[in-house]
């Protein structure tokens, strides 16, 4: 019998049966996520374009006109009026996402809201992420990926694509990421995290002790590079490292989170993680939930009632 043919495995890739539970938790935590997101942005719209905001000043943001038209040119870019309801708007979005109604309206609404702040304001590659989440998210919902709302249980399958989509991008992510920091001399001699370590401004606490263990320093720069470049893009595929790959980089990125003032980067690169679960990890995950809640329950009761008595 002869092998399967690149055409076979092109449509398993992309069109195999995938559990809607895995967009469906997707879908959730994004939506939660953008409360939080555009609640920490307020403040940084009305800076820019509040009543008396840089905007009103005299200040022109972006530096070159918008290519598209977002909230801000269509209303206003100085008023606080409008920073508030894009805020809330960007909020309500993620509360509707996160429910799971109108699942094919709500993914618009989100990408509006998200990609009026990411063209207007100066931001950084994790903006950038949020913005490529919503507009994947748009893409499932259009597709109706996304399930159901959050009162009903997602038991049916669907195309992999729209979770493909999700893979390729971060994977991507990653690769040219890597590729560009080769063009840094820092990154290229293995010097890169001593130089970040050994400044305070975007330390939460002090690390500059680890400076004077270059070695670590060092080989940390390198790992950082490899996973990057080689050990993410390529290890994620395999099974039977594919839960090593997401605990390494879950342990990487909530320890710079920790020790370094780097926002909203490592929180969504770690919501693109949810699209390589699998439906084995689902079902661990909730049988180890229902065992956990079996056991503690009745120990709370009892201490409820013998604090009661």
């Amino acid at each position: 019998m002869s092998d399967p043919s690149w055409a076979t495995y092109w449509d398993r890739f992309w069109f195999a049966p995938k559990p809607q539970a895995i967009l469906t938790i997707m879908r959730m935590s994004y939506g939660a996520y953008l409360i939080f997101y555009f609640w920490k942005l307020q403040p940084i719209m009305e800076m820019f374009f509040g009543t008396n905001g840089l905007v009103a000043l005299g200040g022109r943001f972006p530096q070159q006109p918008s290519p598209v038209p977002t909230i801000f040119t269509v209303l206003s870019d100085r008023s606080d009026t409008v920073v508030w309801l894009v805020t809330l708007l960007g909020m309500l979005s993620g509360a509707i996402l996160a429910t799971g109604i109108f699942n094919r309206i709500a993914p618009l609404l989100a990408w509006v809201c998200v990609s009026s702040v990411v063209t207007a304001i100066p931001v950084n590659s994790g903006d950038f992420l949020v913005q490529c989440y919503a507009t994947l998210m748009v893409f499932a919902g259009l597709a109706g990926h996304l399930g159901k709302p959050a009162w009903q249980c997602s038991t049916g399958e669907q195309p992999a694509w729209s979770l493909r989509l999700f893979q390729i991008q971060i994977v991507f992510v990653y690769f040219f990421s890597g590729w560009h920091k080769l063009a840094s001399t820092a990154w290229y001699n293995g010097s890169a995290f001593h130089y970040v370590i050994s400044q305070e401004y975007w330390s939460r606490f002090d690390i500059t002790w680890l400076t004077t263990y270059p070695v670590f320093t060092s080989a940390l720069t390198t790992f950082v590079l490899f996973f990057e470049l080689l050990l993410f893009p390529v290890l994620i595929w395999v099974p039977a490292t594919r839960r090593l790959m997401l605990v390494s980089g879950l342990i990487f990125h909530l320890m710079i989170f920790a020790t370094l003032k780097v926002f909203v980067f490592h929180q969504i690169v770690i919501l693109f993680y949810l699209a390589f679960l699998t439906s084995d990890d689902i079902s661990q995950f909730k049988n180890h939930l229902e065992s956990v809640l079996k056991k503690r329950i009745p120990i709370l009761l009892n201490n409820l009632r013998s604090h009661h008595k």
